[in-house]
């Protein structure tokens, strides 16, 4: 079953009055403005073949640190 609902002061409020249960396991997904989920973006998942990037927080701090560096030069 799928409910929708919007996210107020941190919590997801849901449409038309859908109730669920205490302890109810949910999974939430981004829609876009459009009303498409945020998966169907084309830019969702383009990196998801790269071996290079297997580690995604040690990748930030790789990019972070080279922009920082290539700043630095100006």
């Amino acid at each position: 079953m799928t409910y929708r609902g919007v996210v107020q002061n941190g919590v997801v409020v849901m449409n038309k009055g859908a109730t669920l249960p205490d302890g109810a396991v949910v999974e939430v997904s981004l829609i876009e403005e459009d009303g498409s989920p945020f998966q169907t973006h084309p830019a969702f998942g383009i990196w998801r073949d790269r071996t290079d990037m297997t580690d995604s927080v040690e990748t930030s701090r790789r990019l972070r640190a080279t922009i920082e560096h290539e700043g630095m030069n100006e």
